[in-house]
Formats: C-alpha cells, sequence, structure tokens
C-alpha cells in the first residue's frame, strides 16, 4: 500500500524562547521535529520534508520555512501536514483562522496537531472548540510579547548603553565586553585631529584616509573584524559624510545616546556609560570648526543662485555695473552668446516685495498657513489611527463571534464561507488603512516640528532686502516667453522644508 506523505513543520521565535527554563526544552526546533518524528513513524506516515523557521515571530507569515510550505501545499506535492501545536504556524488568529479552514481543505491537505488534539479528518467538537481559543491566546501572547518588548527597550534606553554591533572604533572581548580597538580608534582620533589642528574639511580628510589606504568602517568590520556587514555591499572608499558622522558622534566622548523608539525626539543621553576615545574640549572644538565652516561668512551681493532658467536648469549669471547699479542686471549666456537679461533692481525689487508679504502673512495668519500646507503635503487626507484600530478590533471580534456560532451549529456552510471572507476582506482593508494613517501620522509630525522651525526662523530674519530673499525664496524658476518677456515660478523654502 502507498504510504501518505507528510511534511513536519516547526517554528521557534523569541516569545517562545521567553518560556523556556534551564531544564526544559520542549519548545526547541530539535524537540519539535523529533517528536513530530516519532509522531509520523507511529501512524506510517512517510516524512516528505521537514521545514522550519528559527527566530520568526508568529506575528508574521512571511518565513522561509512557512513560504516553502505554501508553495508545496500550492503543488499538492503531501497529503498530511503535522505541526505540535497551532502556535507554530502563528499567532496571528484570521490568518491562522483562513490557513487551517479555507487553504488546507482547498488543497486536500490534512492538518495534523498533535499537542492540541486536533485532525482535520476527524474532527470532534471539543476539539474545534479548543482550536478557537487556541487562536485567541496565540493571538494575545503575540500582543503581550511585544509590549513587554517595547518596555524592556524603553528601559534600557533609560537604563544602560545600547551596543548591540560595535560602534568603529570599539570592539567587544570573549566575554562580550565592550573594549577600545586599537586601531580602529587611532583613525577617529586622527579625524578630530585633522580638523582641530589643520582646519580641515570632512571632505579633505576623506581624501586623506582615501590616499593613505585607511579601511572604511564598514569593511574594517566585516574584513577585519569578521563581523555580520549591515549593508550588502560594504565601501572601501571614505567620503565626507562618512567622516562627518564620526566627528559628530558624541558617544565617542564616553556618553551613551539612546532613542526608545526610531524618534529623535525621545532621545537619551546617559552620561560615562563607556570608555571615552576623545576628551569633551576635543570634541566641542571641532563642532566650532564644523560649525564655522557650514556658515557663509563673506555673503554674495546677488542671488543668481536662486535663479534657474527652466529650459537649460542652468543658474543665471549677475553682471554688476559699479557707477550705476540701474544697469546691473541678470542674464543667461550659452556656448558665449547671451540669451536673455533681466534688470538686477527690478528683480529684486519685486521679490522682495513678495517675500515682505509672505514673511507677514506666515507671523499673522499661522494657522491658516499650517491648514494650507498641510493639505498641500497630504492632498487632504486625514486619517485617525485610533478609530481605524478600533474597527479592527471590532471585526476581528465579529470573526471570532462567526467561528463560534460555526462550531455551535448556528450556521450553514456556505453562510459561514461567506461570513470569513467578507470579514477578512474587510480586515485586509482596515490594515491597509491603519498602514496609510500611521504613515500620514509620522509625517504629520514631522510636518509640525518643520513648520514650527520654520516659523521660529521667521523671527529672527533680517530685513534688509537680499537677505530676506534668500532667507525665504528657495529658488526662482525663469522662462523665456519673448524678446523681452519672462515668466517667473517663485519656490519658497516653506515647500522644501514641508517636502
Amino acid at each position: 500500500m502507498k504510504k501518505i506523505k507528510a511534511i513536519i513543520y516547526a517554528r521557534l521565535s523569541r516569545e517562545d524562547e521567553d518560556k523556556i527554563d534551564g531544564k526544559s526544552e520542549s519548545r526547541s526546533i530539535e524537540n519539535q521535529i523529533k517528536m513530530l518524528t516519532d509522531y509520523a513513524k507511529e501512524k506510517g506516515f512517510d516524512i516528505y520534508k521537514i521545514l522550519y523557521d528559527d527566530g520568526y515571530s508568529g506575528g508574521t507569515m512571511n518565513r522561509p520555512g512557512f513560504i516553502e510550505l505554501k508553495q508545496e501545499i500550492d503543488a499538492k506535492s503531501f497529503q498530511v501536514l503535522l505541526v505540535k501545536d497551532f502556535s507554530r504556524i502563528g499567532r496571528v488568529m484570521y490568518a491562522v483562522g483562513d490557513f487551517v479552514d479555507n487553504i488546507l481543505p482547498s488543497k486536500g491537505i490534512r492538518l495534523i496537531s498533535v499537542d492540541d488534539n486536533y485532525d482535520s479528518n476527524n474532527p470532534k467538537d471539543s476539539d474545534e472548540l479548543t482550536a478557537v481559543f487556541k487562536y485567541f491566546i496565540n493571538e494575545y501572547v503575540l500582543k503581550d510579547f511585544k509590549k513587554k518588548c517595547s518596555d524592556a527597550r524603553r528601559h534600557y534606553a533609560k537604563t544602560r548603553h545600547l551596543n548591540y554591533y560595535p560602534k568603529f572604533g570599539y570592539n567587544f572581548d570573549l566575554d562580550g565586553k565592550e573594549i577600545i580597538d586599537d586601531y580602529a580608534s587611532s583613525i577617529v582620533l586622527q579625524a578630530f585631529t585633522l580638523i582641530d589642528e589643520y582646519k580641515y574639511s570632512c571632505c579633505k580628510v576623506a581624501e586623506i584616509f582615501n590616499t593613505e589606504n585607511i579601511p572604511t568602517r564598514s569593511y574594517y568590520a566585516t574584513e577585519v573584524l569578521g563581523l555580520k556587514p549591515l549593508n550588502k555591499n560594504p565601501s572601501r572608499l571614505w567620503t565626507a559624510e562618512k567622516v562627518w558622522e564620526i566627528v559628530k558622534d558624541y558617544e565617542y566622548c564616553g556618553h551613551s545616546i539612546n532613542w526608545t523608539r526610531h524618534v529623535k525626539e525621545e532621545r537619551i543621553l546617559l552620561k560615562n556609560t563607556h570608555l571615552a576615545i576623545i576628551d569633551e574640549d576635543l570634541y566641542w572644538r571641532v563642532q566650532a570648526i564644523i560649525e564655522s565652516r557650514s556658515k557663509l561668512k563673506k555673503r554674495l551681493d546677488h542671488i543668481g543662485k536662486l535663479l534657474i532658467d527652466n529650459d537649460t536648469g542652468r543658474h543665471l549669471l549677475f553682471a554688476s555695473n559699479k557707477e550705476n547699479k540701474l544697469y546691473s542686471f541678470y542674464f543667461l549666456r550659452i556656448n558665449n552668446l547671451q540669451q536673455y537679461s533681466i534688470r538686477a533692481w527690478q528683480l529684486e525689487d519685486m521679490l522682495y516685495q513678495d517675500a515682505v508679504t509672505f514673511v507677514e502673512r506666515c507671523r499673522f495668519d499661522q494657522e491658516r498657513f499650517y491648514e494650507f500646507y498641510k493639505r498641500k503635503l497630504f492632498n487632504g487626507k486625514e486619517y485617525l489611527v485610533p478609530k481605524i484600530e478600533a474597527e479592527i478590533e471590532k471585526t476581528n471580534i465579529e470573526y471570532s463571534k462567526v467561528i463560534e456560532k460555526y462550531f455551535e451549529g448556528k450556521l450553514a456552510e456556505f453562510v459561514y464561507q461567506k461570513e470569513l471572507k467578507k470579514l477578512r476582506d474587510k480586515i485586509t482593508e482596515l490594515e491597509s488603512r491603519l498602514s496609510d494613517a500611521n504613515n500620514i501620522a509620522a509625517k504629520l509630525k514631522v510636518y509640525d516640528l518643520k513648520f514650527k522651525k520654520f516659523l521660529h526662523k521667521l523671527k529672527t530674519v533680517p530685513m534688509d532686502k537680499l537677505s530676506l530673499i534668500r532667507a525665504v525664496v528657495s529658488r526662482i524658476q525663469i522662462g523665456k516667453v519673448g524678446a523681452n518677456e519672462c515668466n517667473l515660478t517663485v519656490v519658497y523654502k516653506i515647500e522644501d522644508f514641508l517636502r
């Protein structure tokens, strides 16, 4: 007689590892596979394949082993799926329910959950009801685990130096303790010293490092220390940005800057948490040098860099007449031929009046400006996250009630399937809306901060003509439409800030 082919699927994740004590490892991948293998032999099944996901949360169905399992299901290459319990499939109720109640039966796959005493070919009312409660419990465990992780992250950020991956200049000893890496720390110190003593720019420091063939941070971490790369292709060349990231890092002074989430507004500074590579005085001297280099000391007496020709994308040039400023002008030149020109005083006066009006409206009508640019940025979209979450919770409860009614014999099969599909589609649509809402909420928070910063800058804007134009105007697009006529499109900086 031809044997029945079976696939064994096992999963272990961090939320499960929390429940493993020092004596018992019944939830480990190895023990799951051994238990299911023994069960398959006892029942006379032929083990076709063993699939597992180690270290993957049940909160997602996008797991390598599970994806391969679904491919085998689609190919109908086996007849029986063996799992330890329903939580190995996943911990999201409606997703697991869809997999168990729809996907597997549609492909003729028999499901056996050993610990749950569940066999889809031999259902019992008590076992089916147990499965419903298992769905509830699994989803609760996942939510509880995520909350514990968030609380732990917040606690650690407020109490210790978070060094999961060694920063350039540091390494871990055999006991996992952070120590200073002699070679890498000398590179960090050299970057600070070159700026402090020789007043080099970050670009110049990067050029020196490349000339001396000094390994970059990512290359040193992967090729010398043998660490797992954070990027797919570690860079071999230094750039000004890489140097800038080092010399702006306050943690090299021995202090920790932690975040409770991935937002800088919740930054936590802990003093003297680890060994310092540089001293505070050197750090702040370098910051002062970088700050002074970033400021334009000698402001140009024209705004040519703001003027951009629509057709070529070139900046307009400025021709000054020292004897009579009325004859100074901006012009576009291509192949040594002047294409058109604009009188400087006329253009500057017009832009200045627009800038003054803009600043006054920003200062005295902030609420209208705020709403105007918010609508422009978000296209009128506004979602309330708590409202959508409440709808999802309500729909999940409806989903559970439908399953309970079916198991209690209160719903016909076709009604049951119709209601489940309707609720699944609704949950999918709500989750999509929730994702959009969370994205908009995050962007709106950034928008609020940028808008406030922009308004704060307006309070200190100098009111002389060119300074005011530079302060509020990002660029002016110019298009020639006739012999003596040009179109101007003014783009204010607030639009770039809020983008």
